[in-house]
């Protein structure tokens, strides 16, 4: 009887490990990792266990005890089926789990927005890919939209006016023939755009897919051909020479098109509620946001956070920097090339205490840059650039602080070696014969090359790095951009890095000689703003191919874009004047 019990056991034991035990030892594609993986603390029960738990070895831990003999070897290349990134092969589902931290049963109920989504709202953050949104100058009006429907065009008709043979699914997927005559160029371009624009705004009145948030991996599957605005039109299909199929469009435009109730699905173009600078087709896309409010101060913070992660952000980065500045002036023997890493790994820092909330822009130029040449909302420009200016500050007055004994001791030595403790602050022409045409394109150029890496950084259809990597390769290359440029006005490439600790150092009594070389303008604010416009604009024009830069759609769409924010700004400005009579 106990042999017959021993021997069962035995045959329990035996069944379980052939379970846990892969059947197939060459199992080293991901999907077939994930589906093999089990927890190690999942508990199971067996009929031969007496009602005693057993805990479920994991396949990780059976796939040790395989003798290594016989489990085939494996290249990485074949582990990771090749897909790579900067820091390595993409993790498994073991791995992510293992770095998943606690959370205690409840927490979730009591802070709710832990389980946040990822990209609930966009980010323009210098720590991961630039947000894709859809600006005003990418989609066409009320009235242009009523014209288009009013005068409805064969598909690719303006290209075959000029005798182009060519299918009108390839013109909007954008695959446009090279010809030496701009006319063609320009003819084919048209029907992309007229094309593109009928099929998303058809999709949006038939209520399809147009406002679903769609992953740009499933956004890349196979496309169906377009659908023309008139509810009665087939799909694109190539149209013959001397074909007619031009169908003429109804008496009445659709309830959704008429002029007194102009709409698309549920959002109204002109909707006063919607913010101006975000088109109501983002609108749609923006999840709404779950926030923890558990305090006074919580509700504070909720509605300025982004101002307060760059406020933060920003005085971590210039305490770091001028400290290390201080550090090689006072001690009169360090190698200025050490501050150049120390503003580097400063500026990484900066980026990844703010750059997931802000973005961590850290500069009014990368802001302003942002707006312009991807759709960051210019309602938070003033804001940042406030939140920016008072980070400065106080990392000025802190710095100067931290090391006011050896600024006294520094000085004592000489009363005429403040110039040094000046430098370690704000920016100049450091040498006497460096000009002003020198100081500015110093600047200038400078921020050009940080702006096109940072674009370039941001741009998900380029070569982003992964795993966190854009924190520290901006920081890498402020280090490269501080040895390159410094020596000469010591690289400012941000206009409140220099503006902020100039007005401390005018607090601390430094007498206004500080404002006397009109450098403190022309380099730190004219030169980096219009350095980070030329930056953007090359970038944009050899490089990015997204709707949202103005580089990227017709000039006449941009000039519209403009003229209507004119016009709501007076109509702003008007309504206040009645409100004050």
């Amino acid at each position: 009887m106990e042999r017959r019990d021993a021997e069962g056991n035995k045959l329990a034991r035996t069944k379980s490990e052939s379970v846990d035990t892969p059947t197939s030892p060459a199992r080293s594609t991901r999907s077939r990792a994930d589906e093999s993986f089990v927890s190690p603390t999942r508990v199971s029960f067996d009929a031969t266990s007496n009602g005693t738990d057993v805990r479920r070895r994991s396949s990780v831990t059976s796939r040790r005890s395989v003798l290594p003999s016989l489990v085939p070897r494996t290249t990485l290349a074949e582990r990771t089926q090749g897909e790579f990134i900067v820091a390595g092969p993409d993790e498994t589902t073991q791995l992510r789990l293992s770095h998943e931290p606690f959370v205690q049963p409840g927490y979730i109920d009591l802070n709710p927005s832990y389980e946040q989504p990822a990209n609930a709202k966009p980010v323009w953050s210098l720590a991961k890919p630039l947000p894709r949104v859809v600006r005003p100058g990418m989609v066409p009006t009320k009235a242009e939209l009523l014209e288009n429907h009013a005068s409805a065009q064969l598909p690719a008709e303006n290209s075959q006016k000029l005798g182009l043979d060519i299918d009108p699914n390839d013109i909007e997927r954008g695959q446009i023939q090279k010809s030496a005559d701009p006319r063609e160029i320009s003819a084919q371009v048209e029907d992309a755009r007229l094309q593109r624009e009928s099929n998303i705004m058809n999709k949006i009145l038939s209520g399809g897919a147009g406002f679903s948030r769609v992953s740009r991996t499933s956004s890349m599957r196979g496309r169906q051909p377009s659908e023309w605005l008139s509810p009665n039109a087939t799909k694109l299909s190539s149209v013959e020479e001397g074909e007619d199929q031009h169908q003429p469009p109804s008496e009445e435009p659709p309830q959704d098109l008429r002029e007194d109730n102009f709409t698309i699905g549920s959002l109204d173009f002109d909707h006063e509620a919607l913010p101006d600078d975000l088109h109501p087709l983002v609108q749609g896309l923006i999840e709404e946001e779950v926030h923890n409010n558990h305090t006074t101060w919580s509700v504070i913070r909720t509605h300025h956070r982004e101002a307060l992660a760059e406020a933060l952000g920003v005085f971590i980065q210039l305490f770091i920097g001028f400290c290390a500045d201080l550090a090689v002036t006072v001690a009169d023997a360090g190698n200025p090339n050490t501050t150049a890493w120390a503003w580097g790994f400063a500026t990484m820092s900066g980026i990844y205490i703010s750059g997931g909330v802000s973005g961590a822009h850290l500069n009014p130029s990368i802001t302003i840059m942002l707006w312009f040449y991807r759709g960051f909302p210019k309602r938070k420009m003033p804001e940042y650039c406030i939140a920016q200016f008072v980070g400065a500050f106080c990392a000025a007055l802190t710095a100067y602080g931290l090391y006011y004994q050896s600024i006294q001791h520094y000085l004592s030595i000489d009363t005429n070696m403040d110039t040094g403790i000046i430098n370690s602050f704000v920016t100049n022409q450091r040498k006497a014969w460096i000009g002003p045409a020198t100081a500015f394109f110093n600047e200038f150029l400078g921020t050009i090359v940080l702006t096109t890496t940072i674009l370039a950084l941001g741009d998900d259809q380029n070569a982003p790095p992964g795993a966190g990597m854009n924190s520290l390769i901006i920081g890498l290359v402020i280090t490269c951009l501080m040895i390159s440029f410094a020596y000469q006005t010591g690289a400012a490439f941000n206009p409140t890095r220099d503006f902020g600790p100039r007005l401390a150092l005018l607090a601390l009594g430094y007498g206004r000689d500080l404002f006397l070389n009109p450098y403190w303008f022309y380099g730190p604010w004219v030169g980096t703003i219009s350095g980070a416009f030329a930056g953007g604009f090359l970038y944009d024009f050899m490089v990015f191919t997204g709707g949202e830069s103005p580089v990227n759609y017709p000039l006449e769409r941009t000039q519209r874009a403009m003229r209507k924010s004119r016009m709501k700004w007076k109509r702003r400005l008007h309504l206040r004047e009645k409100v004050k009579a």
